[in-house]
């Protein structure tokens, strides 16, 4: 009988030390929810490149773009809990969306299993080429005479929290036309279909040298563009986070092995220095803290919504 004991015993030893010690067997899938291009698109993929040598698996990227990132951040949602499945996410479709389109965002947001934060993303405010303004003072001012239109990538996403933001601080009105995603509504401001955008940084890094750049929604200075605020229009700073996460109810070995990699990924001088270049703040900090700054950060855009009068889509 003492035997059969120990026996038990030592399997459960050997079954619990094989998957404490988890590690990926096939490919793993980031899921970006918007299309190729954007800023999201340029973190997981600078991300896969550098993580899969860790995981000693090819890290793969799949858009799934939709509803302002609603499609692809549901479809994780609902995926198996393996590790093999995660989301390169950000603020818009975690902590604004729920707000806005309550009737799409089938998912609980703190309900996802937050895996590591991969950084911070503002945006600048660009218009078209001809609009004719240079500075924020005489956007205001045209604004106030003309109905002027800004291109966002979905209700819900930071590009069109900062117009709406921008709308109230400013007292104007804009027209906000919506895309597919922000590489679509860059382009659409290029192509002089709207006349401008609060484009993410990291696009805004690739198109600065075609648009009239005029400011920008952080709260200090991004690559010396003066902000929004020491032009006269009060607004908040505007800027999400992007991080990744796995479906809720991950295994805590899971979840310790990714966390590890990225973890050890986005530390390298190399990687911080290319999301650097590329327009973004290297984030990094504790599985556990990452997991608290989602809680904290879907009440804080409840109220930031609700300051800005910016409600829920009909």
């Amino acid at each position: 009988m003492k035997r059969m004991q120990w026996m038990v015993m030592l399997l459960c030893l050997v079954g619990f030390s094989a998957h404490a010690q988890w590690n990926p067997t096939h490919p793993i899938k980031i899921v970006v929810p918007y299309p190729p291009g954007g800023a999201s698109d340029v973190a997981a993929r600078l991300l896969a490149e550098r993580v899969g040598p860790k995981l000693g698996q090819a890290v793969i990227v799949d858009n799934k773009a939709g509803a302002g990132g609603i499609v692809g951040t549901d479809i994780v949602y609902r995926a198996e809990p393996d590790g093999y499945t995660l989301l390169l996410a950000a603020s818009d479709a975690i902590s604004i969306a729920p707000h806005l389109q309550p009737d799409l965002t089938k998912y609980k947001s703190e309900e996802f299993t937050a895996i590591a934060p991969v950084n911070q993303v503002t945006t600048v405010l660009v218009t078209r080429p001809g609009l004719n303004v240079k500075n924020v003072a005489e956007l205001v001012a045209l604004a106030k005479t003309s109905k002027l239109s800004y291109s966002s990538w979905g209700n819900g996403s930071l590009g069109h929290v900062a117009g709406e933001a921008f709308k109230t601080a400013a007292k104007v009105d804009l027209l906000n036309v919506p895309y597919q995603g922000a590489a679509p509504a860059a382009q659409a401001v290029l192509g002089g279909q709207v006349d401008l955008m609060f484009m993410p940084g990291p696009l805004w890094m690739s198109f600065k040298e075609k648009l009239t750049t005029l400011g920008s929604t952080s709260a200090q200075r991004f690559e010396n563009v003066p902000t929004l605020a020491e032009q006269g229009v009060p607004m908040a700073p505007v800027a999400v986070w992007q991080g990744i996460l796995a479906p809720p109810k991950t295994p805590r070995p899971v979840v310790e092995r990714l966390h590890k990699a990225f973890s050890e990924a986005m530390a390298e001088a190399e990687t911080k220095d290319r999301f650097v270049k590329t327009g973004s703040v290297p984030l990094g900090s504790s599985q556990e803290d990452f997991a608290k700054l989602i809680v904290v950060d879907v009440q804080t855009w409840k109220k930031m919504l609700a300051e800005y009068n910016i409600k829920p889509q009909q």
